[in-house]
């Protein structure tokens, strides 16, 4: 009985580039700093299910792409972290991700970056906001990896789930594409109203201002972010919650 190909060999043909130019596209892609690869991702994962790609030379490949990209934001964090916030925060995706890490970030550190990579526009907030506090490297580069690893993990068994789904990795992207974008709105709307409940908290907690002052959270994020660096020791203090006071940096 003649057997008929199945869909590995089917996408052996498809496939428009080679295995490892594809995984050198994939690790490219996520290396680029504020350059969203979800779709990237999904896309991959669904020819990753119908044989023509290694699931997890993808995924690797994703979180090796994704720390480079971490560090490159680090860094710049360290350079110009304070206005580029500020920018951010003139977004409404970007206020409510800075108001989700700095709520954060003061009880976990850099291990904040982890859970960032589910929020829109987090993991840039996060990895900024490490940079301009000058945050330690080490720490920053296994929360990264972390975060980097299960973020591609993710996205890329969407896409391939769809591709087994399907049987076809277009028509697997097809189902893929949405429920990364569900799974997206999803998390946008728990992060939105986990943002409204902790910027009223962190009015109170997040750092203690003088009385005479309004307490804000984001106004002594800024403060803290002009310091010098002769005081990163307070700034790192306090965003930990281990200083009872933040003051203006001269």
């Amino acid at each position: 009985m003649r057997r008929h190909p199945g869909p590995v060999r089917s996408l052996a043909v498809s496939l428009p580039v080679s295995p490892v130019a594809a995984y050198l596209v994939v690790l490219v892609w996520a290396s680029l700093p504020f350059v969203p690869a979800e779709p990237m991702l999904v896309a991959a994962g669904s020819w990753s299910a119908t044989g023509g790609l290694s699931v997890l030379a993808v995924v690797a490949a994703a979180a090796a792409g994704s720390l480079v990209s971490d560090l490159v934001k680090y860094a710049i964090g360290r350079l110009a972290g304070p206005a580029l916030l500020q920018r951010l925060r003139n977004r409404p995706a970007g206020a409510r991700a800075v108001t989700w890490i700095e709520h954060r970030v003061r009880r976990i550190g850099p291990a904040v970056i982890i859970p960032s990579y589910f929020v829109p526009v987090g993991v840039v907030v996060s990895t900024l906001l490490c940079g301009a506090l000058r945050l330690p490297l080490r720490a920053v580069v296994v929360a990264s990896a972390a975060g980097a690893a299960l973020w591609a993990a993710v996205f890329v068994l969407l896409g391939y789930a769809g591709g087994v789904v399907s049987g076809h990795p277009l028509a697997g992207i097809a189902i893929g594409l949405p429920a990364a974008f569900l799974l997206g709105a999803l998390i946008a709307r728990r992060t939105t109203a986990r943002a409204d409940a902790g910027r009223v908290e962190d009015a109170g907690s997040f750092c203690r201002r003088d009385r005479s002052t309004a307490p804000s959270s984001a106004v002594c994020s800024d403060q803290l972010l002009d310091a010098d660096d002769d005081r990163r020791r307070q700034v790192y203090l306090c965003v930990h919650g281990r200083s009872g006071r933040c003051t203006r940096a001269a």
